[in-house]
């Protein structure tokens, strides 16, 4: 058969296969509208948190009264006695534990920094750093309270205080992520992977049982004609998923739809050769599903999107561009997100264009018909 011929095989085999059919064209489907649910109100809100007042003054009533107004916050108990406290903050009945010392006010009036204890649950980054926002944000409206009320005692006026205590006005805005929601940060990162994953496993799956059956197709015009089809099913997904989901789940997309197109090939290139390779490795049809579930996080981590790529060790800080997604997360959030040009991720760009090069010469090599 022809190169074409061989496509035309390859979907037949598809389509016999409901295994496949449903990673390769229904995965994604709902993928793209079940995993961004969870972040659909994009800012933690209502952080279950317990007060320990250890000083009961008048200044701690005080900063007690700000903490029960934090927007963010949920005071569900107040309390001067820690060690309960912390058992509930290890058990995750709580996200956070705010102390004021004891001390509190006799510091202020003397004129001394008055210190106040955070404790936040480390499994959850996000509510900790949400607990952490509001209580900073409520003691500094406390001290500035403080501020202006002795300024004002020394006879200076309220403008001028006030000026005294914010001498240069700050307005932040967020570019891109408008929302400064968790949704728009992560989300279009993890469809590069779901794109990736679904095309591995539902290729190692579909040649898997080929392979059981010893039907597997070989020679290098079968090895192209696969490959155009899996090139093709991949560019789909990628296409529906940068271009309709994030439409329909409120993303930000800026890009221009000739650059995502064009970087779109060639990841989509990179990986229809990746997942060939596998299944040509993978001599059972449910070997790709057991192993290349378990590598999506640590692939996600080691991109160095979620994770800072510099506390990486340095073998792997280099060898995570040998993944598909490394280049694929940074260029297609750059472009679709960003607004960058294709010349503006042109190192991406090269990465995948390489990979994709080497893989297809691996792959023609282990397609060769054997005796």
């Amino acid at each position: 058969m022809s190169i074409w011929g061989y496509s035309l095989y390859t979907w037949k085999l598809i389509f016999k296969d409901k295994g496949a059919m449903l990673l390769l064209f229904g995965a994604g489907l709902v993928y793209s509208f079940f995993y961004p649910l969870p972040y659909h109100f994009e800012q933690v809100e209502s952080v279950p948190t317990i007060l320990v007042d250890q000083d009961n003054s008048a200044s701690s009533r005080t900063l007690s009264r700000l903490l029960f107004a934090a927007p963010n916050l949920d005071i569900q108990q107040v309390t001067n006695n820690t060690d309960e406290i912390t058992q509930r903050l290890w058990r995750g009945d709580v996200m956070a534990m705010i102390i004021i010392p004891a001390g509190f006010h006799t510091d202020l009036l003397s004129g001394n920094v008055a210190e106040v204890q955070i404790a936040s649950h480390g499994g959850y980054l996000l509510a900790g750093s949400k607990a952490l926002m509001n209580a900073t944000e409520a003691t500094l409206m406390m001290g500035a309270a403080i501020s202006l009320q002795k300024a004002q005692s020394m006879g200076v006026s309220t403008q001028q205080a006030l000026a005294s205590l914010q001498p240069i006005t700050l307005q932040s805005r967020a570019l891109y992520n408008t929302a400064e929601g968790y949704g728009h940060s992560i989300v279009p990162a993890v469809m590069v992977l779901i794109i990736q994953q679904t095309l591995l496993i539902g290729v190692t799956l579909l040649l898997g049982q080929q392979a059981e059956l010893r039907q597997l197709p070989t020679g290098p015009r079968a090895y192209l004609g696969m490959l155009l089809t899996f090139t093709l099913i991949a560019l789909l997904n990628t296409l529906y998923f940068f271009v309709v989901a994030t439409q329909l789940q409120h993303y930000s997309r800026i890009g221009n739809l000739s650059s995502v197109l064009a970087f779109a090939i060639v990841f989509c290139l990179c990986i229809s050769a990746f997942a060939l390779i596998l299944g040509r490795i993978f001599k059972t049809r449910e070997r790709g599903l057991q192993l290349l579930l378990i590598t999506s996080v640590p692939m996600l981590f080691v991109s160095g999107y979620s994770w800072p790529a510099e506390s990486l060790p340095t073998a792997l800080y280099y060898a995570r561009w040998l993944l598909p997604t490394t280049s694929g997360i940074h260029g297609f959030v750059s472009i679709n997100q960003l607004g960058a040009s294709l010349m503006d991720v042109i190192w991406e760009f090269a990465v995948l264009l390489g990979l994709a090069l080497v893989m297809i010469a691996v792959g023609i090599k282990l397609y060769r018909p054997q005796r």
